[in-house]
């Protein structure tokens, strides 16, 4: 079942985050263990105002448990999205840091920020499941425009969103890997 996602999956989606920070190669991943680093996350992530909140997200539910999810609004956001995350590290006393940048977003579109599904769950259609979740939470705020970024080292993933009909629209680099910025008409 395709749903929003509760404040209670917060910690489920944080640990599928985990994959794409990952993949990411964010140096944070590197200075800080996940054992510290995930109960602030989570916090964050059930914080109304963050970026990565619970209310920026769709969990795909498979038996009780968030085999995906992703997270999505619409882009061009302000600058303070990000500092209930910054105010979490300063109490956890970890060090800051940037996992994305408000230019991989750009107003006019609704931007799918982050989608992943769980290892255990892949090929079994749910990244086509939440993409059309995806659509649909877009149409709801209004936007006809969905954006995304991917990475040129996930061939697999440009794969799934050129079947979606997805176009590439230019690059950005994020993080010192290249993306594609995609975008597609719903």
């Amino acid at each position: 079942m395709i749903r929003d996602a509760k404040k209670q999956d917060a910690e489920e989606i944080i640990e599928l985050f985990k994959i794409i920070l990952t993949d990411m190669e964010l140096p944070i991943m590197e200075k800080v263990s996940w054992e510290e680093l995930k109960p602030a996350l989570v916090e964050a992530a059930r914080r109304d105002n963050y970026r990565h909140s619970f209310r920026n997200a769709i969990v795909k539910e498979v038996d009780g448990k968030v085999a995906g999810f992703c997270f999505g609004y619409k882009g061009g956001l302000s600058d303070d999205v990000d500092e209930p995350l910054e105010s979490i590290l300063k109490e956890y006393e970890l060090p800051l840091f940037e996992t994305f940048t408000d230019s991989e977003t750009f107003e006019g579109e609704w931007y799918l920020d982050t989608l992943v599904t769980s290892p255990k769950y892949r090929g079994r259609g749910i990244g086509k499941e939440l993409m059309e979740g995806a659509y649909s939470k877009a149409r709801a705020d209004g936007m006809t425009v969905v954006g995304l970024n991917v990475d040129h080292d996930n061939p697999r993933a440009k794969q799934l969103y050129e079947r979606q009909g997805f176009e590439k629209t230019g690059e950005i680099v994020l993080a010192d890997h290249r993306y594609d910025h995609m975008q597609k008409q719903i």
